[in-house]
């Protein structure tokens, strides 16, 4: 189980297994828009990155998050 499927299942206080990539502000009600500060927050926290404002609010699903951080040469 990836660090960053624990960390935005933490978040939004659902099941590990609920979250998979696809999870996001599309698809999941509990990703409100509080929760997606949290979560980038604890991205930068967990990964030691920093995410510029476009980043930030470009990342509304693990995919996405997955990606800005593959950008930055981490593995999540």
């Amino acid at each position: 189980m990836s660090e960053l499927i624990n960390l935005v299942a933490t978040v939004l206080r659902v099941p590990v297994d609920a979250v998979d990539d696809d999870t996001g502000t599309a698809t999941t009600a509990a990703w409100s828009s509080l929760r997606h500060v949290e979560i980038v927050v604890g991205v930068e926290k967990t990964f030691g990155v920093r995410l510029t404002p476009r980043e930030a609010r470009s990342c509304r699903s693990v995919r996405a998050l997955r990606d800005v951080l593959s950008g930055k040469g981490v593995t999540p």
